[in-house]
Parts: C-alpha cells; structure tokens; sequence
C-alpha cells in the first residue's frame, strides 16, 4: 500500500547508518562456533496488532532482517483466550494462562472484592495503574520475568509505551520505572512509576492529544491526536516514535538489564480502518493508514536494535520480538458504537447493548459479558435452564460456531462443548477449530471465569471494523522471533505460544526455575 503522507519520511526514514548498524548486529549473532558470552540482558517488544504476513506484503526491512537472525516461529499463535491487549501484557512477563490470572477478557468479575464491591464487574482496559497492580500485587515476585532478571543479573528493569494499560501490565508491581503517556486536557504527558526527570521534565515527550488527523467524528475509533501516531510537531512526535524515543533514553541513561517495550500504533489503526487484509474504510480521510504505522513500528524496532549494538551489548541480549495479538477485518459487524457489554459495569453509566446481547438479556439471565471476535457470559442464575435458554439464544446468531460451557467439580474447572456448528465452516476453519478451539477456550478456565464462551467464524465480530479477542486463526497468528546471540539462525515449526515466552527466555538467560 502506497505511503501519501508527504511529511511522513522524516519518521519513515531508515539512514544508511542505521542500516549497516543493523546489518553488523544480524551478522554477529549468526556466527557458528564462538564462544557464547554470557546472555544478561533482554528486550522484549510487543507490536500490538501485528501479524506475521505484515512483514513480506508491507516489505518492512527491519523485521525481515531480525527474522533472517532469529528463531523464526511461523507456527506461533497466542495460545490463549481472549486474545486481548489487555490479557496478553500479563501473560507474556508470567507465563501464566489467563485463568490463573484475576481477568481472562476485556470484562472481568471481582470476586474477592479486591478493589470495591465482592463480585462486582468491571472493564478491565479502564481500571486504574493502582487498580491492575492491585489485583497482580498478591502473584509471587519471581513469578514476573522482569523481576527475575533483574534479581539475578543486576541492572534494571523497565516497561514503556504509549498505551497506559499496556505498559502497567508489561512492567507490572515490580519493574524498577514504567514509562507511559497519561491525557491531561488537549496534551499526553509521561506518567507511570519512577518516570525518569530525563523525561518527565523533557518538553519532548509532551505531545498533542487533540488533532484526530482527519478522522473527526467519522470513525467508531478515531485517532486522539498523537497519543498513537506521530503527529505533525517534529519535536514532539507520539506514537511509536514517542514509545522508541523514551526508550532509547532509558537505555542511554540507565543500567539497564531488562527493557518491555510495547508499541500500540498497529492496533490504533488497524481498529479503526480494518485493513488487515486489503482496503479499509475509504470513507474515512485518516492521514494515517496501516502501511504507514507498520513502517513507522519497523523503523522503531531498527533504532532499538541500533541502540543495543551501539552499547556493545549484541552479545549478552536475547532478543524477543512479538504481538499481543492478530487482528481481522469485521465484515459482518454487530456492534453499536456504544456499548460491547449486556450490561453495566461498576462505576459506569447505563448504555444500549448490540441487539443480540439486548436478546440474550431478554430470554436468560446475564449477569455480565462482553463480545469482540468471540462472546464471554456470566450468568446471573447458574441453573441449567438459564444456561440452555442463552445457548438457544446464540444458537439464533449467524456467525456462532461453537459455544463452550463452564464445568466445576472436584477436579477442578473445565469447559465443554453445548453447541458446534463448524461443518457449516471451510475446511480450513474446521481444521483449525478441530486443533485449537477446546485447548484455546481452556486457558480461560478458573475461579472467575464465564459460564459460556462462544466462538465466532471468520469476519464476524462486535468490537470495531477491525477485531480481535477471539479463536480466529487470523486473529491467532503473531509474528515469534527470537534472537539468541551465539545461535544460528534457524525456522522452527512448533507452535510456540506468548505463555512460552516467560519460561523460554529464562531458560536461555539461565534464571532459577520456579519452584
């Protein structure tokens, strides 16, 4: 797709420096027979949204580059349900399934009471940086990789981002600083834990979080100024580059041994646009596409992986470049641009469900849900005939392929399978719901977990024009590299899940095992 943008080369330009740079850092770690050196060091970048066949279609240089000098997983998927922002950044650092975490969607049940009301319900992606370090607080320390470098590697540890919740959950309760942007009026100043004065106090990473870049009130998901994008000041550019920029002056400025970076301008856009597979909404004038926030996210990669040579560290950092998630067109959308629940959460004020939600409520009793790519309900009454009134209910839902129920007893939480209607699916899509669709919804098992989860086919979604959250392949696939200096290049064809990530990157960076 052709780059219009005729201010974008000042932040779409990779120089010739940063190239041979990076091409010196790829070189070194294909080397056969060196003695490796000790691996102390990691960086793990999340390129939220990101898909594998982004990097060949958009020809992004720096991902072909690291790929071409990594563990190359093409059969890397999430590995869990939901396939959420806001799930995947705590299970990359823990290495946890979402059902041991306190939330496994977008909508989560506070069972305890840990921050309010016993058994009141929330919006996860709009609980506080207290409220999310609260509920993760209680984990054990060593169970978050960041803690565990820093622990026994030295250095320190920390988290950055544009997207606030993000970079709270990647960072979580132990990360030495977590560096975000918070809106303040028309402007997105940095805020986090232990921000750095060397960016607090920097005018630079203060950026305009007004000018929506021509998409106005025209999309479900416009752009907030440059909270997700560059924007037109180049002295206080957002997005990514504000992302890449803090976290070249971390590294510049700290002793660092472990850096979680997670880039959200793929998702803002690809949300908003739904160009996942080809034209998105021409209706909408954006001066920001997918093939330019993708180019954008390949140049940041460049300038870290620049950074980690220029600092002599090539040799002693494990590389982990992946995304918290795929992403696909909606072409038969159910949304309502208000509300993606049946029912309010704590806190909030009463909005119009999507009709099919508004139904569900009608015929059973929900206590709450919430529906992207996928639908996850909790049910008001527990009783069988509650739960087989909803299942008729999304039985009447084109684009509902199989419906999971939740199942207690004395061996513990498990889901099983009401309803399946995949022989009405392509070969391709029963063949993959066949391989993932039990194990995916499985991962969500545990005390706070719904009582029904429902699958959706492909395009089908609730969210925005462009979604995620659920079992899709498209929505499943993640790009997996994984640079370890000393090891040659190699294509692995297991299906390595983000939940490996943890465990991997410990073994390689030779961490105490959890006990």
């Amino acid at each position: 797709m052709a780059i219009n943008r005729s201010s974008s080369s000042r932040f779409l330009l990779i120089t010739a420096a940063a190239i041979l740079i990076s091409t010196t850092l790829l070189a070194a770690s294909v080397t056969s027979g060196a003695r490796r050196a000790t691996i102390d060091h990691l960086v793990v970048m999340v390129f939220d949204q990101m898909r594998p066949d982004y990097v060949d279609r958009f020809d992004l240089p720096n991902f072909k580059r690291l790929r071409a000098s990594s563990r190359h997983y093409p059969e890397a998927y999430v590995g869990h349900l939901g396939s959420q922002t806001v799930v995947a950044h705590a299970v990359i650092p823990t290495g946890l399934r979402p059902g041991q975490l306190p939330w496994q969607d977008e909508a989560m049940v506070d069972l305890d009471g840990a921050i309010g009301r016993a058994g009141a319900v929330y919006k996860t992606g709009e609980l506080s940086r207290t409220q999310l370090l609260k509920f993760l607080s209680p984990m054990p320390r060593t169970q978050f990789l960041g803690a565990r470098v820093r622990e026994t590697h030295g250095g320190r540890v920390y988290s950055v981002g544009s997207k606030n919740y993000s970079a709270v959950l990647f960072g979580g309760p132990y990360a030495d600083g977590i560096v975000t942007l918070e809106k303040d009026g028309t402007r997105c100043r940095p805020d986090g834990v232990n921000v750095p004065t060397y960016i607090s106090s920097d005018d630079r990473f203060t950026v305009n979080c007004s000018d929506p870049h021509g998409t106005g009130f025209t999309t479900i998901y416009s752009l907030d100024g440059d909270h997700y994008v560059p924007g037109r000041d180049p002295a206080h550019q957002g997005g990514d580059v504000w992302t890449g920029d803090a976290a070249l002056a971390v590294m510049q400025n700290e002793p660092w041994s472990g850096m979680f970076l997670t880039f959200g301008g793929i998702d803002k856009v690809a949300h908003m646009l739904g160009e996942q597979d080809g034209p998105g909404l021409q209706s909408v004038a954006s001066e920001y596409r997918l093939a330019d926030v993708l180019k954008i996210a390949d140049h940041q990669l460049g300038r870290v992986l620049a950074k980690i040579e220029e600092q002599k560290l090539t040799d002693r950092t494990l590389v982990i470049v992946t995304a918290d998630h795929g992403g696909q067109r909606n072409e038969f959308y159910f949304g309502n641009n208000t509300f993606q629940s049946c029912c309010p959460f704590e806190g909030s004020a009463s909005a119009d469900p999507p009709y099919w939600l508004k139904h569900l409520g009608q015929i059973g009793k929900l206590r709450t849900g919430y529906v992207d790519t996928f639908m996850t309900l909790w049910l008001a009454d527990s009783s069988a005939a509650n739960e087989q009134a909803i299942v008729r209910g999304l039985s009447d839902m084109a684009g509902v392929t199989e419906v999971y129920a939740r199942r207690a007893d004395n061996a513990g939480v498990r889901y099983v399978q009401v309803l399946s209607r995949l022989e009405t699916q392509t070969s391709r899509f029963q063949a993959w719901a066949r391989k993932h669709s039990a194990e995916l919804v499985n991962t969500m098992a545990g005390a706070s977990s719904p009582d029904l989860v429902a699958l959706l086919a492909d395009g089908y979604g609730f969210g925005r024009i462009g979604g995620h959250g659920g079992a899709q392949e498209k929505v499943q696939r993640i790009p997996m590299l994984i640079r370890v200096p000393g090891e040659r290049p190699s294509r692995r064809n297991d299906g390595f899940r983000l939940m490996d990530i943890a465990p991997e990157a410990a073994r390689i960076l030779g961490l105490p095992p959890l006990k």
